[in-house]
């Protein structure tokens, strides 16, 4: 910027002031392929200039403009934004039969007008955008068809309310819109609308006034989207497999979709008697006839949405299990490895649809586990991968009987498997099943029984990702770490391991170490380890040892910290030759004054003493960047009210007003008055 400035004020022009500052002007290059004189440019309109770079022969010019088109709308403001800028846009791409912009120029129009609502234009009336969408839903350009129609998905709900629209709008634009692209001759349009149906569908659902009228729209909507199933091309097809579980879901009344419903635990919102015949008689023979395709490229997408169907049909266990039990059967059984695939990826949603729950149905829960057990074994490395991924749902869902009869004795051979990416997606999982947030069903007992070999054979594994993803959730099962004696140990060796990302994992677990294991265990075993990682090259590991003071000093003590752990660190900071070093102190002592979690702060007088003493000493050094850290730390511990206030108005207020006054460095001066405004 500094280089753009100087070469202006070399060649005599006034920077450029008003709507078209801060960036929104082109550069030399592209200024220089539009077709007018700089003094022209300079006060040229935001509309003039977007409409000027738009036209230019260059590419370059062409893109850069529309990179800008909401930064354009911006300068315009709402009135020119919908009277002008938008009715252009709609002139020379929504009409223009043979506009052959660029495939880039495109997407980025079908991205910007996203940007568009409802920051600048309500939704209500956004509704001259939706011809321009519908153009771009055209392109034979795939990822532009897929922006436009995301852009469309979202400018949609918000037509209403709000709008004064004329009579019968914007229902009769939608309506018309959903005609043209299901019955356009070519496969693309046609793509792009079994993509915006299940929008169009839930906004009749949520603004259409009651009547025959809207039923019948809702009527006609199913029989679009049932031919598009029925397409002879595969590609659309596809693409009413892919959005089909958010046309049942639309269908059925739900506002959230299957995956929401299941991993929020929520109850199943009730779906009215006529909804649940449309899904059951219309929708549930379309994925019935999808799921059985001959393009696996259709099926792995249909079954896919079996939990969409499964909620639809309100998780009813009769019903679910003569109409979507079936096609995960088929699906498990699949011979394509990606149908298995995609299937395995949404198996605890598509077992949390099926409703089968408590003692009279399980005999069928049973059965779902089997074949969950089958794509655990499944002979291609990625399905066992996404089957993996779902262990703790699933446990969460069948309970723990059925974990131990079903799954856990596959976990030693998984933990074996030859590809590292099952593993490392095991290793997660696990974790996650100790995670209350996502896993409940499974007691102590069970994770010492059955997780505890596996842990250690992890920590040990040649790859660092599985490490980590042990270490870095350790902390949840930091209260069997006393009975892990050979996990405990593995973590000690790691504690010098060569991947950085390992020894941060360790130092911020060993503060729950000492928790599950005792101060006295910390004194003789892990005080050597977090010493080595506060001096540690690498900055992340450092600070893992920062964060962890809090932890510390709840579990150990203000005399313990005041015994064992200030006296080495006063002494790396009297020896240190780099002032990272001293940094890391000063934001180690800062830390104390910081609350665990939940618990009090609780410091004592002669701990505070020794805190604010460092940090004053650290005013003085001759490093700013050490300056700066001290002051922040005695903002926090004027924060934390800890502090005695004798100390405050002998030691810490003056101290800082003098470096206030004295302090040539801005930054730091900056933080000496934050710490001085947090003591008011």
């Amino acid at each position: 910027m500094a280089d753009e400035g100087s070469s202006a004020t070399t060649t005599g022009h006034a920077p450029i002031a008003g709507p078209l500052a801060s960036g929104t002007t082109p550069s030399l290059t592209l200024a220089r392929s539009l077709n007018c004189d700089s003094n022209a440019l300079l006060s040229m309109p935001p509309f003039d200039l977007f409409v000027a770079q738009l036209s230019s022969d260059s590419t370059e010019a062409r893109v850069d403009a529309m990179k800008k088109l909401s930064i354009v709308g911006d300068a315009m403001g709402t009135k020119d934004t919908i009277e002008k800028l938008i009715p252009y846009l709609n002139d020379t791409i929504a009409k223009s039969e043979d506009s052959d912009e660029d495939d880039e120029i495109l997407l980025l129009l079908a991205g910007q007008l996203a940007e568009l609502v409802p920051g600048l234009v309500p939704g209500y009336e956004a509704m001259p955008l939706l011809p321009t969408l519908e153009r771009l839903c055209c392109i034979d350009e795939t990822v532009v068809r897929d922006k436009a129609v995301e852009t469309f998905n979202k400018i949609v709900p918000l037509l209403l309310p709000g709008g004064k629209y004329a009579d019968g709008m914007p229902f009769g634009l939608l309506r018309t819109t959903a005609q043209r692209l299901a019955s356009a001759d070519w496969f693309t349009a046609k793509v792009s609308a079994a993509g915006v149906l299940p929008t169009m569908y839930a906004f009749w659902n949520a603004h259409a006034p009651r009547g025959a009228a809207a039923d019948e729209v809702r009527r006609e909507f199913r029989i679009l989207f049932k031919d598009l199933s029925e397409d002879d091309t595969p590609m659309v097809r596809r693409s009413a497999a892919k959005n089909l579980g958010r046309f049942v879901e639309a269908v059925a009344g739900l506002t959230k979709s299957a995956d929401e419903m299941i991993k929020s635990g929520v109850a199943q919102p009730a779906v009215a008697d006529e909804n649940k015949r449309l899904v059951t008689f219309e929708i549930v023979p379309i994925f019935q006839a999808l799921s059985a395709d001959e393009q696996d490229s259709v099926r792995l997408l249909a079954v896919s949405c079996a939990g969409s169907v499964g909620c639809g049909l309100a998780r009813e266990p009769s019903v679910t299990a003569d109409v979507v039990l079936p096609v995960v059967r088929g699906g498990c059984a699949d011979l394509s490895w990606r149908v298995r695939h995609n299937l395995s990826k949404a198996f605890a949603t598509v077992t949390g649809s099926l409703g089968f729950v408590g003692p009279k149905h399980i005999a069928r829960q049973t059965e779902v586990f089997k074949l969950f057990s089958g794509l655990l074994q499944d002979s291609e490395a990625e399905v066992r991968a996404a089957a993996v991924e779902n262990i703790a749902r699933m446990a969460q869902l069948g309970g723990a009987d059925l974990f131990q009869a079903h799954i856990a004795p596959l976990l030693p051979a998984l933990a074996d498997d030859l590809v590292m990416e099952v593993r490392s997606k095991l290793a997660q999982t696990l974790m996650d099943c100790c995670d209350p947030s996502i896993c409940t069903a499974l007691t102590d007992e069970i994770i010492l029984q059955e997780f505890r070999p596996l842990l250690e054979n992890f920590l040990n594994d040649e790859f660092a990702e599985v490490q980590l993803h042990i270490l870095s959730k350790l902390s949840r099962v930091s209260h069997l770490l006393g009975q892990m004696d050979v996990v405990v140990n593995s973590i000690l060796q790691m504690a010098r391991a060569q991947n950085w990302r390992v020894r941060d994992a360790v130092g911020r677990l060993l503060p729950f170490l000492a928790e599950a294991r005792g101060v006295s265990f910390f004194e003789d075993h892990l005080l050597e380890p977090w010493l080595k990682i506060m001096s540690d090259q690498v900055a992340d590991v450092r600070a893992a040892c920062i964060a962890g003071m809090p932890k510390l000093l709840s579990v150990c003590g203000s005399e313990w910290i005041m015994q064992e752990i200030l006296p080495n660190y006063i002494r790396m900071y009297d020896e240190s030759q780099s002032y990272l070093t001293r940094i890391t102190v000063l934001r180690s002592f800062a830390a104390l004054a910081e609350k665990d979690g939940e618990n009090a702060l609780n410091i004592s007088d002669t701990l505070m003493d020794q805190i604010v003493s460092l940090m004053l000493r650290g005013l003085t050094d001759s490093v700013p960047n050490v300056r700066l850290i001290a002051a922040r730390g005695l903002g926090l511990v004027t924060i934390s009210g800890q502090c005695d206030s004798g100390v405050m108005k002998s030691k810490i207020v003056p101290a800082l007003n003098d470096l206030v006054h004295q302090e040539q460095d801005i930054d730091c001066r900056y933080q000496c008055q934050l710490a001085l405004e947090a003591k008011v």
